[in-house]
């Protein structure tokens, strides 16, 4: 679960407390965009919802992974 809205050009995230327990949420998908001043469409947030589990593999290698794909 993910909350993105914009305060004029201001992005506002939210993300829910079980996510400080989780190793990677989706926040690791889109704040680095966010930071590079990235907006989001309603269908580039949908498109993250389809697929995006992370596998919690032995040796991490995310991005490279199919989480977030």
């Amino acid at each position: 679960m993910k909350q993105v809205a914009y305060l004029g050009d201001i992005p506002v995230l939210g993300v829910p407390a079980c996510g400080m327990y989780a190793a990677r949420t989706v926040l690791d998908l889109i704040y680095p965009r966010v930071l590079t001043g990235e907006k989001f469409t309603r269908q580039e947030m949908a498109a993250l919802g389809h697929g995006g589990l992370c596998l919690h593999c032995p040796t991490c290698a995310f991005p490279v992974c199919p989480f977030g794909k």
